[in-house]
């Protein structure tokens, strides 16, 4: 096709110029390559549109009608461009984003209250998951997901924020049942599991040995939200990503146990994923710029931990930062 409208604009050039030479001297085209694309253009067409001699060139009758065309065709076909290119710098339209349900922070809040502020000409459509995810399919624009549940190929992903797992239990649920001391201890603990961890839990003490301990599956969902909710309403110790129970570990409600080791299962990342980098909408490219403005230090911040055996809630030990 792109051949094509350069051998059109070609042959209007030798039509305007009323000679190849000359033509060829606008065009900075040798005369050969401007006899080429005109022999091509008549070859597509099956039709001569010029008459040649040493002298002068005219038009045919088809040629003269293809003339108009050509110069309507053109004319039209830049007035596109043109709009396309001055809509492609435009922020504007409808932006679909599809967030980690899990993802619930101050820091996404703001992110988005801003980009509204920013850019009331887009139509802000979120999604809330925690399943696999395929960009492409699903429609959307923008992901802001953990990393092990993209799905989609050849799009660009940047993190955006990295936080590891922790154990958590309620104050109720430690009074009622002894406060694991050691990995082992866990197998007398009732535990609600994120699908995803499977059924063994990889805890790393200071030294670097690593403890696999295989606990009671029997509960498990795949939203770190309920896990969340089931461990606050003092059912079982749950595992969870860290920047989800911050707020909670820093207000009391839910108590870090276990604090000597590191969970070594899968950490959480969450990536900003969205389409190659050239050519980006101007409501994506924006989005992308906010976001990572927005998420330029890690979510979290941990400060001292409690002693093995404390219960009380330290008001420094997690601190959730904004944006």
């Amino acid at each position: 096709m792109n051949h094509l409208i350069a051998a059109m604009r070609t042959f209007l050039k030798v039509v305007d110029m009323q000679g190849f030479t000359r033509a060829a001297e606008q065009l900075q085209l040798s005369p050969s390559r401007v006899t080429r694309h005109i022999s091509e253009l008549e070859s597509h067409l099956g039709v001569r549109l010029l008459q040649r001699s040493t002298r002068r060139i005219v038009l045919t009758d088809v040629g003269a009608r293809y003339t108009d065309g050509c110069r309507a065709l053109l004319t039209e076909l830049e007035r596109i461009e043109t709009c396309a290119m001055r809509e492609s710098g435009r922020v504007c339209g409808d932006l679909h984003v599809v967030v980690l349900g899990s993802l619930m922070l101050p820091e996404l809040a703001v992110l988005f209250a801003d980009f509204r502020t920013r850019y009331a000409d887009v139509s802000l459509r979120i999604t809330l998951t925690e399943a696999e995810v395929d960009l492409l399919a699903g429609g959307f624009d923008v992901g802001m997901v953990a990393d092990r549940i993209i799905t989609s190929e050849s799009w660009v992903s940047r993190a955006l924020a990295h936080a590891p797992l922790v154990a958590v239990a309620s104050p109720a649920y430690l009074m009622a049942a002894p406060e694991p001391q050691r990995p082992v201890d866990l197998a007398r603990h009732r535990m609600i599991t994120h699908t995803a961890y499977g059924k063994t839990l990889q805890l790393i003490d200071g030294d670097g040995i690593n403890h696999s301990v295989p606990h009671d599956a029997s509960f498990a969902v795949d939203s770190a939200l309920m896990q969340r909710h089931i461990a606050l309403a003092g059912a079982s110790i749950a595992v969870l990503p860290e920047f989800v129970v911050a707020s909670d570990v820093r207000f009391g409600t839910l108590i870090r146990v276990l604090d000597e080791y590191r969970i070594g299962n899968d950490d959480v990342t969450v990536k900003l994923v969205y389409p190659a980098r050239e050519l980006l909408p101007g409501k994506v490219r924006a989005f992308v710029d906010l976001a990572v403005s927005h998420f330029n230090r890690p979510l979290i911040r941990s400060g001292a931990r409690r002693a093995p055996r404390q219960r009380e809630a330290l008001s420094n030990d997690t601190e959730v930062l904004s944006a």
